[in-house]
């Protein structure tokens, strides 16, 4: 059982769908900007969620500010789901440092949201900070991660930069141990080939389905002490560990089975 003082304190926490999101990146040209998931009101200066239309900080920019941003081109009024989707683009490629903007799939759908998603992990790789990404199954978790990889990767360049472990029930130590080793000699490799392009790439470690092992502790020690059964471990620089986890449900004790079918379906709260 679930301690009820644990579970009242993860109520309190604010889900992604219900807080504000207003990013401000400084581009790596060390020159521009990217607003994105806001924009700044001219009459009152106020700072305004695109989202929900809600001031999130009023009177932020004075007015001749304003003015010189506005005749710099800066687009302080964008809507970023208006936009053609090579300059979506475009835009992704200016904050992480693309040289060559392209489309590695033409098939996803490129939402404010899913970008938000996207420069949300991206930035947390350049700080280092462990990414732990959670979402019901099939909301499209590893689909997001692996077009922000193939986005890095040049266009006509032959390089695998994500490798995925899909996590289970029988998954153990040893099997997460593997994945590390593949996936740490995948980033040196990586690394050779793109040293032509004069440019660098993460190779990412997507352990999907994270929680649903007991060997789970292994992958928070891996991303979080950086060491395997407290040997340190030295990752490859550019090398990434990103773990997925399906959100915690607590079931009704009412159960309704279903005739002649031979299994029982559980009721969510």
């Amino acid at each position: 059982m679930v301690d009820e003082a644990i579970l009242n304190r993860l109520t309190l926490r604010r889900t992604w769908e219900s807080s504000p999101h207003p990013y401000l990146f400084f581009n790596s040209d060390h020159f521009t900007f990217t607003f994105l998931g806001f924009f700044i009101d001219k009459t009152t200066g106020n700072l305004i969620d695109l989202q929900t239309s809600r001031v999130l900080e009023q009177a932020i920019m004075a007015p001749n500010l304003y003015d010189a941003l506005d005749r710099n081109r800066v687009p302080l009024q964008e809507n970023f789901d208006n936009l053609q989707r090579d300059q979506k683009i475009l835009k992704l490629c200016n904050v992480m440092g693309i040289g060559v903007p392209h489309d590695p799939d033409s098939t996803y759908e490129l939402t404010t949201d899913n970008v938000k998603k996207i420069l949300a992990i991206y930035m947390r790789f350049r700080s280092d900070i462990p990414v732990v990404i959670m979402g019901e199954t099939g909301c499209g978790k590893t689909r997001l991660v692996k077009f922000m990889c193939a986005l890095q990767c040049p266009p006509g360049v032959n390089v695998n930069n994500m490798i995925l472990m899909k996590v289970h029930g029988g998954t153990i130590k040893e099997d997460i141990k593997r994945s590390i080793t593949k996936a740490e000699e995948q980033a040196r490799q990586n690394a050779r080939i793109m040293a032509e392009y004069k440019t660098k790439i993460y190779t990412v470690l997507f352990f999907d389905e994270a929680n649903t092992t007991e060997a789970i502790g292994l992958i928070k020690e891996v991303m979080c002490d950086k060491s395997i059964c407290g040997e340190p471990l030295k990752f490859y620089e550019n090398l990434k560990v990103v773990a997925a986890c399906n959100p915690y449900r607590k079931y009704v004790e009412k159960v309704l089975t279903l005739e002649n079918s031979g299994f029982v379906v559980f009721l969510f709260i």
